[in-house]
């Protein structure tokens, strides 16, 4: 369990959810309650290891769970993996190996079973990433969102019983934040170029609402 730094007269929306703020991995998002954490690892689309972080609450008979996968390495790592072939030794085929992420992750989710009964383009902030909806063999649903920012991965999962109501709240409150916890935001072209949007410049580079920050 990762410990809590501060904890302040938490956020709520009507439902009682809290914003939960993570200055390790760069992240805020509404949930239940605050989340547990444990340590694990991911397997990238061209088979290196990297380090993850698991957040997750169980709320009744649904489940809401944010993965951080940290490609911060990515480069590092290649480099010193222990089954190099000329295919997988190359100059920036590293890079390829992060790109790969978002489309990687989504296909984990496709081969894991169920009915995809939806997939497609999503942006948070115009970061993009990409949405699935989907009815899981045991007839609960998964809503799912997958983005990428500065080599980290996230991977959103609400899993909800059959006649739940779609938790739209949870992957739609995504927010990457920096170092000091300011949001994020970008405007993007039709080719994909991202500028960074000063919010200090409109006044509002922090949502002004109190939240629970852990480090």
């Amino acid at each position: 369990m990762i410990p809590l730094i501060a904890s302040l007269a938490l956020a709520q929306d009507a439902r009682g959810w809290i914003q939960y703020v993570n200055r390790t991995d760069l992240f805020s998002v509404m949930l239940p309650r605050a989340p547990e954490a444990r340590q694990t690892t991911h397997v990238s689309a061209y088979d290196v290891i990297y380090p993850a972080r698991v957040y997750s609450v169980e709320d009744g008979a649904s489940v809401y769970s944010l993965t951080v996968v940290d490609y911060t390495e990515a480069e590092r790592r290649h480099a010193t993996r222990p089954d190099p072939t000329d295919a997988t030794s190359g100059e920036g085929f590293w890079v390829g190996d992060v790109r790969a992420s978002v489309v990687h992750a989504a296909e984990a989710f496709r081969q894991r079973g169920g009915d995809v009964t939806y997939a497609g383009y999503a942006v948070v902030d115009k970061i993009e990433g990409q949405q699935l909806q989907i009815v899981n063999p045991d007839q609960s649903r998964s809503f799912v969102a997958i983005h990428l920012h500065a080599s980290r991965l996230y991977i959103l999962e609400a899993r909800v019983p059959k006649n739940a109501p779609p938790p739209a709240l949870f992957p739609q409150s995504l927010r990457i934040i920096d170092e000091q916890g300011r949001r994020i935001r970008y405007t993007l072209d039709p080719d994909g170029q991202r500028v960074k949007v000063d919010l200090t410049r409109l006044g509002n580079d922090l949502d002004t609402v109190e939240q629970l920050v852990v480090e």
